[in-house]
């Protein structure tokens, strides 16, 4: 210890010895320069040159001239000044600021400056000065005013500090401004009082004026205060309705209902009720009104008066005067909207009621009121017939239906000939003239048109010969319309009801009344007119025939459409029901001729539905001119379809009967009643084979537009033929169906197979006919 000692002693003196000792060697300027550049260059000192180059300084010192720096400036300060003060590069002083920023918790950069916590806490007595003194502040105003980030203020100043420095607090709704408790209550106290002031619907925009405080404010604050009205919304254009003045609306609203049981819109809307249907609702919110287009009716009146008063006018088979158990400020509308509304809610049957003029009548009366009309048309109809008017104007129809037929024909034939003048005009132009007879082109010098020009051309010169073929007389517009026959007319009708009314001082609707049933009464005098005209023999005996005329041309067209559809089919399926046509169709025809040919000879027929042998039985007691066309017809059932239809023009023509031309622009229209009706057949069949047959054909109609004539035998047929052109799923559908339909023939109604087997019919079946009634050509074409 005391040797460790002697050494620190000698040591000493010999430091004091080399300090009193003078210098007997300077270095030069150069040489110093020369040797902290060997001591840069073997990395054995580091510093840092200034922008002048004549000084330098280390980093540990440059960092403490900077912290120096920040002091001296109050904790806050310019990078950039920094550099000019010290003369140093501005890259240099950045990099030392960020190494004190990270080094230092309680220094910060922020754009370009270091900010130290002094500095921050001056901040933040200065904003809560500022609070103080104006209730409220925002991050904005505070980055404006002191030049830093908002962030930077909200996050590391004003929330750091708030709640100890910076007494306020947050708004919940923005979380950048501040206020203080004392300037909410402030606020509170002012809208309090507004509040508490105003008795009539006021904006708010106006209210916030008077008070100068913020609307997002007002809103929030709306709720703690919790004032008697209430405001609409919290749009720009809303309105604060204080409490007394909607007491006012309600209590006036309530008594006017109480009192009269209706509420008109207009009065409403005159308290300042925008809405009146949906105030109506609000306010009373247990009863039920009848909204009509000017006023609300209550459930009770409507239930009370008009419905009890229209039961009691049925019964009695009265009328009744709606207007003087309704309240008397209701216009003809709207009583007429009442009485529509209560039929529409079913209160009342409709049918049991016709309203005209605020009057309902019932109809048993209106009917016991135009009884007498029905001995009217029965003489109106036996006039019209003793005077030939009624014959007259069913020759004046007949005529005209001929007429317009031949037109319709005549106007064909007249196309077909303007063809032909066109094919012969064109053809012209080939055929050279002169004397070697040498084909020849002519050049056109009229210019081509194409698109819509060239179609306006042709239409234009169709025109002018529709028009030249029209001034012959071959036009539609001289088709001739026969006016309807009037037997009975209104004039007579009100003479009869007339004093029936004027007893009731109803006589001003005599002619509406009449209005209504002139239709009726006139249909029932053409009727009777048209009874009395058959009655006669020489009538009943050409209805006869004409009835039957049209009956055989009919069935002839179905044959035909028929046998377009049997041809899609193999010629072994196609004889079958080609067969089975003949056999059905085929045999009805013969019927039917058979029976007429009967009644023309004067033979007696027990039985109309004949056989073979029973036609060709009747056929040989018939006149010699009937008998061989019978029996060839007869004969003919077990050949072709074509030989059926030979022989059958050869009946009709000894019966001097007139087989119609084809018409087949109406195929199309035929093909489609014939598929609505087995769709309507479809919807009310119930029993799974026949459901089956109904969808098969509906699906080959749809799928080839021809209609088929075939017997249940033939569905596995027509599923076979249609399978290309559905859907997988769709034909597993229809094999599903078909197989549980066979199991269910197959098997003992009783037995639990057969009952299994309806139940899965049961599920699938609205499938089926969905798939029937809803597949389209367009279905087809995608399947395809």
């Amino acid at each position: 210890m005391g040797n460790d000692w002697d050494e620190i002693k000698r040591l000493a003196a010999d430091f004091q010895k080399a300090q009193l000792t003078s210098t007997l060697q300077k270095l030069s300027e150069r040489n110093c320069v020369e040797i902290v550049t060997l001591l840069l260059d073997k990395q054995m000192l580091e510093v840092v040159f200034t922008n002048d180059g004549k000084e330098y300084i280390t980093p540990d010192h440059l960092e403490r001239e900077i912290q120096d720096e920040l002091y001296v400036n109050g904790g806050r300060v310019n990078l950039v000044e920094v550099s000019k003060t010290l003369n140093v590069d501005l890259s240099r002083i950045i990099g030392l600021a960020e190494r004190i920023a990270a080094e230092n918790p309680s220094v910060h950069l922020v754009l370009g400056q270091l900010i130290d916590e002094e500095y921050i806490a001056h901040i933040a007595q200065e904003i809560n000065e500022k609070l103080a003194l104006r209730g409220e502040i925002s991050i904005s105003e505070l980055a404006s005013q002191f030049d830093l980030p908002s962030d930077f203020l909200q996050q590391d100043v004003v929330e750091k500090h708030l709640g100890r420095i910076i007494k306020g607090r947050q708004d919940a709704t923005n979380p950048r401004v501040f206020f203080t408790q004392a300037y909410i209550q402030r606020c509170k106290a002012k809208i309090r009082g507004a509040l508490a002031a105003i008795t009539r619907p006021t904006n708010v925009a106006v209210i916030l004026q008077q008070i100068g405080v913020q609307e997002k404010i007002f809103h929030s604050l709306l709720d703690e205060i919790s004032p008697a009205g209430q405001v609409t919304s919290k749009l720009a254009n809303a309105q604060y309705v204080p409490q007394i003045y909607a007491k006012t609306q309600a209590d006036w609203v309530n008594s006017f209902y109480k009192q009269n049981s209706f509420l008109e819109y207009e009065a409403i809307h005159k308290l300042g009720i925008s809405d009146a249907k949906s105030y109506i609702r609000k306010q009373f919110p247990n009863e039920e009104f009848l909204f009509l287009k000017r006023v609300a009716l209550g459930a009770r009146l409507v239930e009370l008066t008009v419905v009890t008063a229209l039961n009691e006018c049925s019964a009695t088979k009265q009328y009744l005067d709606l207007s003087t158990i309704l309240p008397s400020n209701l216009s003809e509308e709207d009583i007429e909207e009442v009485f529509g509304a209560i039929m529409a809610q079913k209160h009342s049957n409709p049918s049991n009621f016709v309203y005209l003029d605020s009057i309902v009548f019932s109809q048993t009366y209106l009917t016991q009121l135009v009884q007498p009309c029905q001995a009217l048309a029965e003489s109106q109809a036996k006039t019209a017939i003793d005077s030939g008017v009624y014959q007259q104007h069913i020759v004046e129809k007949t005529l005209a239906q001929k007429g317009n037929a031949s037109a319709q024909d005549l106007e064909d034939d007249g196309k077909i000939d303007k063809r032909d003048e066109r094919r012969k005009k064109a053809a012209s132009g080939k055929a050279g003239g002169g004397a070697q007879g040498r084909e020849t082109k002519t050049k056109s010098t009229k210019k081509h048109q194409r698109g819509r020009a060239a179609a306006a051309a042709q239409n234009d010169s169709d025109d002018e010969d529709d028009a030249a073929f029209s001034g012959a007389g071959g036009g539609t517009g001289n088709k001739k319309i026969v006016k309807p026959l009037a037997l009975v007319k209104t004039a007579d009708i009100v003479k009869l009801i007339t004093a029936s009314l004027e007893e009731e001082g109803l006589e001003h609707l005599a002619k509406r009344v009449a209005e209504l049933y002139t239709n009726q009464f006139n249909q029932a005098a053409l009727a009777r007119a048209q009874e009395l005209f058959e009655a006669t023999p020489q009538t009943n005996r050409r209805q006869t025939h004409a009835a039957i005329q049209d009956r055989i041309n009919t069935l002839l067209i179905d044959i035909r459409l028929y046998e377009k559809g049997l041809k899609l089919f193999p010629q072994e399926t196609q004889s079958q029901l080609v067969k089975y046509l003949l056999k059905s169709l085929g045999n009805e025809i013969s019927n039917e001729l058979s029976l007429y040919v009967a009644s023309e000879c004067n033979l007696t027929v027990k039985n109309s539905n004949l056989n073979v042998d029973q036609r060709n039985k009747l056929a040989q007691e018939c006149d010699a001119q009937y008998r061989t066309a019978l029996l060839e017809q007869n004969k003919a059932l077990n050949r072709t379809i074509d030989d059926f239809e030979l022989a059958t023009e050869a009946v009709l023509k000894t019966c001097s009967m007139i087989i119609k031309k084809v018409d087949k622009k109406k195929d199309r229209l035929l093909i489609a009643d014939h598929k609505k009706k087995l769709q309507e057949q479809l919807l009310q069949c119930q029993e799974p084979a026949l459901m089956l047959h109904l969808a098969a054909l509906i699906l080959f109609t749809t799928i080839s537009g021809c209609i088929l004539h075939a017997s249940g035998k033939f569905v596995s047929a027509i599923l076979q033929h249609i399978r290309g052109s559905l859907s997988e799923s769709q034909n597993a559908l229809l094999i599903r169906y078909h197989d549980l339909v066979l199991q269910v023939l197959q098997s003992s109604p009783d037995s639990s197979e057969s009952k299994i087997a309806h139940e899965q019919l049961q599920i699938i079946q609205k499938e089926v006919i969905d798939l029937a009634q809803n597949f389209t050509r367009a279905s087809v074409s995608k399947a395809d």
